[in-house]
């Protein structure tokens, strides 16, 4: 029989076990990487313009996705629309990162810079968001005689940031200063 020995940190974000299995002289350790729940989703927001730059030095380079239908976040544990948004990368790794376009049976990588100019004919809409260490998924389509899928991966050292204004109210009036 299985003997289970429960470690969890004193903060309450360390969780681990050490597992004593039969037949077996030690005890094996094991980490528990908790799930992330982000407040903010992609799911169905549109990118209708990037900005990005190199950057002086390796992994200095940042990435700038802009929303102008905003995006989703919770707010006071309530999800809503947002108004006009953006999410910042920084530390950006060019050499791995990439956009790829999955048309048919092939798949092109593209530049960002090929990107950034593609999207002044159509928008891309976010389907599918994946985040990792240090590294961001995005999967979505674009429409440029029909759909196809497109895919941006951000191999990344800083945090991103998302950004974003408040929705306005329908009839809302904005007081002038």
């Amino acid at each position: 029989m299985d003997e289970i020995y429960s470690i969890q940190s004193s903060e309450g974000n360390f969780y681990g076990s050490m597992y004593l299995c039969e037949g077996v002289q030690s005890l094996m350790n094991v980490y528990k990487k908790p799930n992330l729940m982000l407040p903010v989703s992609l799911h169905d927001a549109r990118v209708e313009k990037i900005t990005f730059k190199a950057g002086e030095n390796p992994l200095s380079g940042e990435l700038i996705l802009y929303f102008p239908e905003g995006f989703r976040a919770e707010v006071n544990k309530k999800w809503i629309a947002t108004g006009p948004g953006e999410v910042r990368f920084g530390g950006i790794d060019w050499d791995f990162s990439a956009i790829r376009y999955y048309e048919g049976d092939s798949v092109k990588e593209r530049s960002f810079e090929e990107f950034k100019e593609d999207l002044t004919e159509s928008s891309w809409e976010i389907v599918d968001e994946s985040y990792g260490y240090n590294r961001s998924v995005f999967s979505g389509y674009r429409y440029q005689d029909g759909f196809f899928r497109v895919e941006m991966e951000i191999y990344h050292f800083k945090e991103t940031e998302y950004h974003y204004e408040e929705p306005m109210m329908e009839n809302e009036v904005i007081p002038s200063l």
